[in-house]
């Protein structure tokens, strides 16, 4: 949460070690509603293994799709208890502690979480019409979120179950999110922002945590919101094959622009700006060619010049790889 970080296919094998005693009652409640827009018009589009269990084929969700939104979801979802199991370490996949200087690395030779944290604070403050300078990061990840937004002048509570990205956190701001899901959440607010980047497709109830965002907000201010496409183009081609989208069971929803939108519109809130933001995935990239060397070093020069423009084609086709919205509170 709180930002893409490149999953590696070791840490997910590893993963399955530390939580294949909870899977046994892996599975939630059958839906029979769009965790989006609430229309019954829904069904099963593909079915994905999760890496987790030690019984694979017994471990197989349902991804259902909305015929009215375009919204996709696990059905049945995996259990609360599962997926607390999984997130008390980590919202990005890591299976072991990482520093701060591993992090900042990464993003001086690939901006990722540094750009997007500034782009979404810039935005939520120009969209806070409240002035009311407090803001809450639900999944605050690695702590580039709640940076972004003291570094405009914000009071910030951060929220985040996973120890490894609260240990980073601290290092990066000097003192630590409270380690709780947002369902936890009862003490603070109100706010004149609320931050969710990386966080809505990981809950079981969209519907409730955005109703539970609107009563923290203020009157006028402004929820920014971001959550993988899955109109992407990566989705298009190679479909459950994909682990950024489709990372099973840790994102539970899949949203499309138009099923975020009618979740939002239908809980109190004015959308007033969406978009969408992509890049080429470099460290997976190398990863699933194997590049190493010169190689790997002439596919980061490609890349670095191919960026921009790939960007823009995808964003302009309405597949680029994640989704940017930015509400009022009613």
């Amino acid at each position: 949460m709180g930002g893409a970080l490149e999953r590696s296919s070791d840490g997910e094998r590893n993963g399955k070690d530390r939580v294949v005693s909870s899977t046994a009652g892996c599975y939630g409640e059958m839906l029979d509603a769009c965790v989006a827009c609430g229309s019954h018009e829904i069904h099963l589009w593909r079915t994905k293994r999760s890496p987790y269990a030690d019984d694979l084929s017994s471990h197989e969700f349902g991804i259902y799709l909305c015929a009215s939104c375009g919204t996709g979801f696990l059905n049945p979802p995996p259990s609360l208890s599962w997926l607390k199991s999984i997130y008390q370490y980590s919202g990005h996949g890591l299976t072991e502690p990482i520093t701060l200087s591993e992090i900042l690395a990464r993003e001086a030779r690939f901006p990722n979480s540094t750009v997007d944290a500034e782009r979404m604070a810039y935005n939520a403050d120009h969209l806070n019409h409240a002035g009311e300078k407090t803001a809450l990061d639900i999944g605050s990840g690695f702590g580039f979120y709640t940076r972004a937004l003291r570094e405009r002048g914000y009071q910030t509570i951060s929220v985040n179950p996973g120890q490894y990205e609260n240990a980073v956190f601290k290092e990066m701001n000097g003192d630590e999110p409270l380690p709780i899901l947002l369902e936890d959440f009862h003490d603070g607010g109100p706010f004149g922002v609320v931050m969710m980047s990386q966080v809505l497709e990981h809950l079981l109830e969209p519907d409730r945590a955005v109703q539970k965002v609107a009563s923290l907000l203020v009157p006028g201010g402004a929820l920014a919101c971001a959550v993988p496409n899955f109109n992407s183009l990566t989705v298009k081609l190679i479909g459950t094959r994909d682990n950024a989208c489709l990372w099973v069971p840790e994102h539970v929803n899949y949203f499309t622009v138009s099923g975020l939108k009618r979740l939002l519109e239908n809980n109190g809130f004015k959308v007033v700006k969406a978009e969408q933001i992509s890049r080429i995935p470099l460290y997976g990239l190398l990863r699933r060619l194997k590049a190493k060397g010169k190689l790997a070093s002439l596919i980061e020069i490609l890349i670095s010049h191919l960026q921009a423009p790939f960007g823009w084609v995808l964003n302009l086709l309405g597949i680029g790889i994640y989704i940017n919205i930015y509400a009022i509170k009613s």
